[in-house]
């Protein structure tokens, strides 16, 4: 067979191919589809905080199709482990992206991950929401960057002024050694110096580590009165535990709300006892029921923390894009500027203009092995 005839027959089977992916079986469904990513921490340190919104997701995206989907389109949710690494992240959107963009990408968790792939995002112009990420950079990401958790900034600020109001000057501050860590235990410090307090030493962990001795003991040298840790599910329980043995001897406040898991708790065991946490105050109302209830009939178990995070973000995009023209990037980015006290499972939602959340914060305690609230604001 001549060469010629040879290109011949591959320009008719690369037309053939072409023709099908346009106007074949598979282009039609892809027409009839909505495409939503969810970008998650699936595997490793972080899973306790990723596989719950995942969960919650699902069940939105099932309840929405069971009933037409959107327009009589149903949602597809495409989800990809980021393990909590930026790095992974980044293939991981990109992985998305490869074949088309989706309308909206659920994520990420770990804020070092959202803040990677944030630049992406913003420059392909896909909207990303984020169920868990706190870092106060993120309210600067991008136009099309959203969040319905609250930002450190606010965290920060209301939990500087519960230690100072216990009477504590003096603290130390252990953080793990990412984006997350990084930015919670700098607003924690600039807040808390700005009412008078000192910060006497700061020190951080590797991620995934297993053993915080070392800090602990150096810490201990400085005799702070309190300790404020930022900390993962995965290392919540050792910090509490190495603490306990090393007979710190002084309070523990942590500034993320790993110890909202009773999983977590039950890992550390004694202790937690007295150990402080703030999170966002716990959201009532029939839809926070609703949820509730269908959750646990669902999967067997309570929701856990970001559930409803993650199944208020798929019904918010539900919600907008049932009421516009079209499923573009920029109705669906409009129509999340302009919600305002959106009652979802989480709470009410309402973005400024940076497209952070504003919702109220609670600080809670571990007294007889439960978290009990101290103080709402």
């Amino acid at each position: 067979m001549s060469k010629r005839v040879w290109l011949g027959m591959l320009v008719l089977v690369a037309l053939a191919v072409a023709f099908w992916f346009t106007y074949g079986p598979g282009a039609r469904k892809a027409e009839a589809e909505i495409r939503i990513g969810a970008i998650l921490p699936l595997t490793g340190g972080a899973a306790q905080w990723g596989v719950p919104p995942r969960d919650a997701a699902t069940l939105a995206v099932e309840e929405i199709n069971a009933k037409g989907g959107i327009k009589g389109k149903k949602i597809r949710l495409e989800v990809e482990d980021d393990k909590c690494e930026p790095a992974v992240g980044v293939s991981a959107v990109q992985k998305l992206l490869a074949t088309g963009k989706p309308v909206a990408i659920l994520g990420a968790v770990c804020s070092s991950v959202t803040l990677a792939i944030a630049p992406i995002a913003e420059a392909q112009k896909v909207v990303l929401v984020s169920p868990a990420s706190t870092n106060p950079q993120i309210t600067n990401a991008g136009d099309h960057i959203f969040r319905v958790v609250p930002t450190d900034a606010l965290r920060g600020k209301v939990f500087a002024e519960y230690v100072y109001s216990l009477g504590h000057r003096r603290v130390s501050i252990l953080y793990i050694n990412n984006e997350g860590g990084a930015g919670n235990q700098m607003t924690f410090a600039e807040n808390f110096q700005k009412l008078g307090g000192n910060i006497v030493s700061i020190d951080a962990y590797p991620q995934d580590t297993r053993d915080v001795r070392a800090q602990l003991t150096k810490i201990r040298q400085q005799e702070p009165e309190a300790v404020i840790v930022v900390s993962y599910p995965d290392d919540t329980p050792l910090v509490l535990r190495q603490a306990s043995e090393l007979k710190l001897g002084v309070p523990l406040f942590f500034q993320t709300e790993a110890l909202d898991d009773p999983a977590v708790i039950q890992r550390a065991g004694s202790a937690a006892e007295g150990a402080t946490y703030i999170l966002p105050a716990k959201a009532e109302g029939p839809m926070v029921d609703d949820f509730a209830r269908k959750y646990r009939e669902k999967f067997g178990r309570a929701p856990e923390l970001y559930a409803a995070e993650g199944y208020d973000v798929i019904r918010l995009i539900d919600t907008i894009l049932a009421n516009s023209p079209d499923f573009s990037a920029d109705g669906l980015k409009a129509g999340l500027y302009a919600t305002k006290n959106y009652q979802g499972a989480s709470g009410r939602i309402t973005f400024d203009e940076n497209g952070d959340v504003i919702k109220p914060m609670a600080v809670k305690k571990i007294q007889q092995g439960k978290a009990v609230t101290v103080e709402s604001k």
